[in-house]
Order: structure tokens, then sequence, then C-alpha cells
């Protein structure tokens, strides 16, 4: 299958336009480059996919049949997890907000990092009425440079960093085992390096011997488009790059440790593995005037592609659907919704027309999980894979949408 005319009216005739397309062959590729760049430099090594980036049933089981772990932040996406086959050993629970899951999945041996002091004496309760070793995690808050305060975690400075150790360490039936961070808005290298540099620091300080595993949480850039370079203000590093900063660095802190007993290092890349690998085909549906501006109206909108095509320029190539196409400066793309801020695209140059085709790439991260039933239902998801398409998702009706009503 290729993304050409006679390819995109294939997709719209069997499955509708707009439309998610996953490339598997790709995804994967980028994933097993990811993960080798990682594990060459520490074989400890673990990816654990985010599923609030995309919690989409088949790219989870793609990472679950190459030996990826689970990374969720609620019961749904515990649930997600579950069903399509995850042991609780290789979940991790996330997040500032855990739902009735919390106590399921520590009895059953699943990795869970408690965000506050709440958590950790809820945790206790859970271990002294089970009379059941719980071996658990925290979620350190750590400052790497970035311009704004995180409420995630507990302050690593603070003194309830060192009350929850205690608490933890004082229960007869609670072991801490791991920590665990994530800080937005810090993918530069320095970053990175003072993270891991943190991280295995704090270990040292707070977990008795040797932990079981440090989580790095994400946020690294992926292997980025030309069409994105440029309009990042900071380099893009390399996987090469990132690894030297956190699985070489494990490796030399755990150098005399046995093989057997090194930690797990996780991160949990979600746009770095699936941004680029999926794309968003949309149609034109008119094309107007008012005043000196131009606006091309899509039956996308920028939910469907998420938050990204707000801050940059998505890649879009136009696929031509008609013959009345004419060249256009400075045209925006437009979405169907009743909302000015529904601007996919600004200031598109080139030549469009009703019917043609645009692909938006770089939506593989929250997009279809951040789109809401405003207006329009949610689309179809395909794959692609050694060139055949299938289905991920079929396309939502009003019947989907209505289904949780009462009506009457």
């Amino acid at each position: 299958m290729v993304l050409n005319k006679d390819g995109i009216l294939y997709i719209k005739k069997k499955y509708g336009l707009p439309c998610y397309v996953f490339n598997e062959d790709e995804f994967v590729r980028n994933y097993l480059k990811f993960e080798n760049c990682l594990k060459t430099r520490y074989a400890n090594y673990k990816i654990a996919l985010s599923y609030k980036t995309n919690y989409a049933p088949k790219i989870c089981t793609i990472v679950k049949d190459m030996g990826g772990y689970a990374e969720v932040v609620s019961d749904m996406e515990y649930d997600i997890a579950r069903k399509i086959g995850y042991s609780n050993d290789k979940i991790i629970y996330n997040g500032p907000y855990k739902g009735i899951a919390f106590d399921e999945h520590l009895l059953n041996g699943g990795i869970l990092n408690a965000d506050n002091l709440t958590e950790i004496d809820r945790i206790i309760d859970l271990a002294n009425r089970n009379e059941k070793l719980l071996k658990v995690g925290i979620r350190v808050n750590i400052s790497v440079g970035q311009k704004f305060i995180s409420r995630f975690g507990i302050d690593e400075d603070s003194e309830d960093l060192k009350i929850a150790a205690k608490k933890l360490s004082s229960c007869k039936y609670t072991k801490l085992v791991g920590l665990h961070c994530h800080i937005g808005q810090a993918r530069g290298i320095e970053a990175w390096k003072t993270r891991t540099l943190k991280m295995v620091e704090i270990a040292d300080r707070f977990i008795d011997g040797v932990p079981e595993f440090i989580d790095l949480g994400s946020g690294m850039f992926g292997d980025v488009e030309d069409a994105l370079l440029k309009q990042f203000a900071c380099k893009v590093p390399s996987y090469e790059e990132y690894a030297e900063v956190t699985a070489k660095i494990f490796a030399e802190h755990y150098q005399e440790v046995d093989n057997d007993k090194k930690p797990i290092l996780f991160t949990e890349p979600g746009t770095t593995l699936d941004n680029r690998y999926v794309k968003l085909i949309a149609e034109i549906d008119s094309i107007k005037q008012i005043k000196n501006k131009f606006f091309a109206v899509t039956n996308c909108s920028f939910h469907n592609l998420g938050d990204v095509c707000c801050s940059v320029k998505l890649p879009v190539e136009i696929i031509h659907g008609s013959a009345t196409a004419a060249y256009y400066d400075n045209i925006d793309l437009v979405g169907y919704t009743c909302l000015e801020r529904d601007v996919p695209y600004k200031d598109f140059s080139g030549k469009l027309g009703k019917g043609d085709f645009v692909v938006f790439g770089n939506v593989g991260g929250y997009s279809n999980v951040c789109k809401p039933p405003f207006i329009l239902p949610q689309c179809a998801m395909i794959g692609i894979k050694e060139g055949e398409t299938y289905l991920i998702k079929r396309r939502e009706t009003t019947e989907d949408i209505l289904s949780t009503y009462v009506i009457g």
C-alpha cells in the first residue's frame, strides 16, 4: 500500500476519511533501533510503552510481543494492558491518581510507583491487612534545569521523601525497591545526564542495597523528520547520544554488581517510538476567501492531530484528488469544528483544490487518544504491514457516542 491517489481512494472507500494510518514495519524498525542503542550499553534495559500516548491495543500488543513493558497511569489503561495479556509484573502503574486496580495490581506482583504520602499509607495499609510483602517504588520530583515546578512525585529535597522511605522500611510487609521520575520539557542531553546521575545518587541514599529498578520516565526526541528538525530551537540528540548519558552511566555505576542482580533500567517512551509512524489522511471539503485571507476546510480537526499541531507545523503532503487545484500563498488548513482555534496548519503555500487529500505526518502520540466526541465521532485507524492494510480501530458512529447516555 502506497499513500498515493489510488491508495488513498482505496482507504477512503474501505475505511472512510479521515483515517489514521499506522506503519507497522517502520514502527518495529524504530523500536528495535532505539532499544538496541540502550541495550548495547546496559544489557538490563527495558522499554515500558507509555499507554497515555497511544493505547491502541494493536500497537500495545506489538510492543508486548517484542518484550516491552506497559506503563499505565489509570485503571482504564491498566485494564487495557491486562486485556491484551500482560501479567502484572510487566505493568508499571504510575500517575497522581490511581484507582481501585491499585490493590489488585500490587497484590499480584505489579510494579507501582507511589506519587505521594497518601499512596504510601495506602500501600502500608494494604500490606498489613493482607500480611503480604509488597515491593514498591517512589516517584521522585527532581530538578534538571526545567523552567517550571512539576506537580508530580515527592520532592527530592523534602522531608516527605525521608518520611516515605522510613514508613516503608518500618513496615514488615513493605519494601522500597525502586525509584521513578519523569520530567517534561527537558529533552536535551544535559537534562538527561542530570536526571540519570541524580536518580542513581538518590537510589544509593534511600534504597537498602541494590535497587530492583530505576525508571527514568520519558521525554526523548524520536527519529525526527527534516520538516520538524528545523523548527526546534535546540539540537535534537540521536538515540546513541541519549544512550551515552543514561545506559552507559548505569553500566558504570553498577559495574561491580553481578549481572543477575543489576537493576532494571526503564524508560517510558511514547512519542519517541510512535510519533513518526502514524499519519492522518484528511480531505479538503471547500476553499473560501474572507477579506484577504483564504481558508481550506478539511474533514478533520486539530483534536484528531493532537496538541503538537498547535506548537509546530506538522509535515504535510498534498495528494491531488481533482484537477481544480490552484496555487495559494499562506492559506490556512482549518478543521470542521466551530472553534476559531481549530487550525491544523497555518499559512500553507502550494497548489490546493476541493477533493485534494492532506496527509499529516507525525501524529502517533496524543492524537487518537485525545480526540473527544465533539461535533463528530472519531475516525478509523488502520495499519500497514508488508504493503497490506488491516483494521486497528473502526470508525465510530453516533450510536457509539450515545451508548452511555439515557435517552427519553
